[in-house]
Formats: structure tokens, C-alpha cells, sequence
């Protein structure tokens, strides 16, 4: 079996029958989404792109057009017509591009038709909380040490976030693609044709720092592998239920809160190079959101899941809804580990009662409140008496 980060050139082997009837499965199951009208077609052609992005796997470059993987892409896209989808049609595309002319049934660039809904008020408050969370990370980080970044490789950078991650798994294969971080926003995915758990992760260009790849690949997708090889597929040549949908959902809460862990460990190993760039990205979250301080993009027609960055992450770590859509031996072992790490640091605590609070709409800890609890621990563990 193939270990933790072992490289394929790719594409990956398998019959090309295998792998068409891959894509229509994928295909079809990124229809199957958790929002209506125009958000919902934005988020299929977004999951469409993805879908591309394992197809590039499985054909290579030079894409097998009719019996390969974006044969199969091709036939679902046919099958579920929409008709323009933005910037995720314009991904779609360029991906769908390296099989050859893109097939006029493709949807176009224009915006999605329709309006899409705001972001709901839990969800600012959430990132308001994430927001202060994340700045009194950044402060302590820079009373702690700091270390070199991992040189910029998958398997280094995965074994380095074995140490933050809850249930560590080492049974992915890692696929070199042609594509930039741009086209392949998500590079966790099962494919047919490999060992069990049939995970993999696409190594592709990105401009992003050392230390943030280091933490995006060691810990966010991490995380993202963990879950997949926890969850039992029945049929092999189908897609995870983590990669779409609400599914997907499940998936980014519990990559996040496996972040949001992975700071406050950090904290207490002294990493202070880790818990500055965990601290950072819990901003970014925050911020990004559709009509945010700095809105990114990628999420302006996606507001459930740009919202579930923020909300998704406070659910699992307190044990809501996002949390009872995860396998049981991972979660039980992501709350072992939370639960020590707020006993060793209080500011954790702290956190976890606002979240709490907010996830369970109770009156009490506030995102304020909270920041002046843990500026006082912090104040006093700087001076102590």
C-alpha cells in the first residue's frame, strides 16, 4: 500500500470505463446541493470544476474525451443543464479544456441568474467571534518561538501536521497536476484505482508562503484525508459523501475545527510560527465572508458555504449539528483532544463557552466579553505575581 504522501507522476491507472463512470457519479452528486436557485447552480458548476479537477487525475493532460473520466463529466454536465455560473464556469472550463474544445452544452461565464441570499446574522457573529479568537492568537504567537517553514513538499508538510491532527491517517496517494491553486481549489479526493481508502491529494503550483502551505496542506487538508479514509465507501468507484453537498459541509467543520485545535496545541508546544498563521487564517474566514471586510471572491454566490468556515467549526468543537454528521471515531477523538487542550489553556475555554453560547442561543460570553477574559489570562500569564 502506498504511504503518507506517496507520489504518483500522474494520472493515475485505471480502466477508462472506471473511470467515466467515476465522473458521472461524482458529477451527479455535486447537483445534490443544500441551497436553491441561483446559489445552487453556482455551487454544482463549482463542484463540477472540482470533479474536473479528478479527471485530469485519472486522464492526464491529454484527456480522454469520450470513454475516459471527462467523457463521463461531459454526459452528467449534458444531463443537468445550467446555463451560466461565473467565475466557477470560467474554472470549469479551463479545466475542461485540457480534453480538448469544451462542449457547447458547458454553462457560460455570465453571472448566476437570480439573486442570492445574505449571509445570515449567526453567521456574523460567529466570525466576529472566530475574528477575536484568531487576533489574540496572532498576539500570543509573538511571545513564543518560531521555526523554519517545511520545505514546500506534501509529504513533509502533511507528516509535520500529524502532530495537530486527531486521527492521522497515512493511506493517501499524492497526484502532480498541471493546473495552479486557482483551478484546483480543492485537491482532497477519492479516486477509483488506488488502495483503500482510495484517497488522494493533488500536488499543484500555489503563491501562497511556505507557512501558509505548510499549514493549508498539513493541517486544513489534512484533516480533509483524515475524514475521507474514516468514512466506509460500499462502492469503490463512487465518490466520498465528504466531497459534496452537505456532506461537504461536514467536511470543511470539521477541517476547521481541527484548526481552531491545532492553534491552542500549538500555544502550549511553544510553535509560535504555526499559531501566528493558524491565528491569520481564522481571520481570513472571518473576513471573507460574502459583504465582509475583505469578501473574498470565490464565495460572493456561496454564502452557506462560505458561512460554514465560521459557524461549522463552533458546532463541532461543542458538539452540535455539524458534529453529528461525522464519523463517531474521529469526532470522540477531536473532543478528547479539545477538552485538554482548554483544561491546559484557559483562553480555550473561554472560547468554547461563547461558542456555546452562540451555536445554542444562549445569553452570556459575547465575542467583547470573551476578548477581555482572554487578554486578562493572557495579561497574567506575561506577568505573573
Amino acid at each position: 500500500m502506498l504511504g503518507s504522501g506517496a507520489a504518483t507522476p500522474g494520472p493515475t491507472h485505471v480502466a477508462a470505463p472506471d473511470a467515466h463512470a467515476w465522473a458521472i457519479a461524482a458529477a451527479t452528486a455535486a447537483v445534490r446541493v443544500p441551497a436553491p436557485n441561483a446559489e445552487a447552480a453556482a455551487w454544482t458548476v463549482r463542484g463540477w470544476a472540482d470533479v474536473a479537477v479528478g479527471c485530469l487525475a485519472l486522464d492526464g493532460p491529454a484527456g480522454l474525451r469520450r470513454t475516459g473520466a471527462f467523457g463521463g463529466l461531459d454526459e452528467a454536465v449534458r444531463n443537468t443543464p445550467v446555463t451560466s455560473a461565473g467565475q466557477h464556469a470560467a474554472r470549469l472550463r479551463q479545466i475542461r479544456q485540457f480534453a480538448g474544445p469544451v462542449p457547447r452544452w458547458y454553462p457560460d461565464t455570465r453571472p448566476v441568474s437570480g439573486p442570492v441570499r445574505d449571509v445570515r446574522k449567526l453567521a456574523w457573529q460567529a466570525a466576529e467571534l472566530l475574528a477575536c479568537f484568531g487576533q489574540l492568537l496572532m498576539m500570543t504567537a509573538g511571545g513564543l518561538p518560531w521555526r523554519p517553514a517545511c520545505p514546500l513538499r506534501s509529504a513533509r508538510q502533511l507528516a509535520w501536521g500529524v502532530r495537530y491532527r486527531p486521527s492521522p491517517s497515512d493511506e493517501h496517494v499524492t497526484v502532480s497536476l498541471p493546473v495552479n491553486r486557482w483551478l484546483a481549489r480543492r485537491t482532497w479526493m477519492c479516486l477509483p484505482g488506488l488502495p483503500g481508502p482510495a484517497t488522494a491529494v493533488a500536488e499543484v503550483p500555489s503563491t501562497a508562503s511556505a507557512l501558509a502551505q505548510q499549514i493549508w496542506r498539513g493541517v486544513h487538508e489534512g484533516a480533509h484525508l483524515d475524514h475521507l479514509s474514516a468514512l466506509a465507501r460500499p462502492v469503490p468507484a463512487v465518490p466520498s459523501p465528504a466531497e459534496f453537498g452537505a456532506g461537504l459541509l461536514a467536511a470543511e467543520s470539521y477541517a476547521m475545527a481541527v484548526e481552531i485545535l491545532a492553534a491552542v496545541e500549538g500555544v502550549l508546544a511553544g510553535e509560535g510560527d504555526a499559531v501566528w498563521q493558524l491565528g491569520a487564517g481564522l481571520i481570513e474566514r472571518a473576513t471573507r465572508l460574502p459583504g465582509g471586510a475583505d469578501p473574498a471572491p470565490e464565495f460572493v454566490d456561496l454564502p452557506t458555504l462560505a458561512e460554514v468556515y465560521v459557524l461549522g467549526p463552533l458546532e463541532v468543537l461543542v458538539g452540535e449539528a455539524a458534529a453529528q454528521g461525522l464519523p463517531e471515531e474521529i469526532i470522540s477523538a477531536l473532543r478528547t483532544r479539545w477538552s485538554a487542550a482548554c483544561a491546559a489553556y484557559p483562553p480555550a475555554g473561554a472560547f468554547e463557552a461563547a461558542a456555546a453560547n452562540l451555536v445554542r442561543g444562549a445569553v452570556g460570553i459575547g465575542p467583547a466579553t470573551l476578548a477581555l477574559l482572554i487578554r486578562g489570562q493572557i495579561f497574567m500569564e506575561v506577568n505573573p505575581a
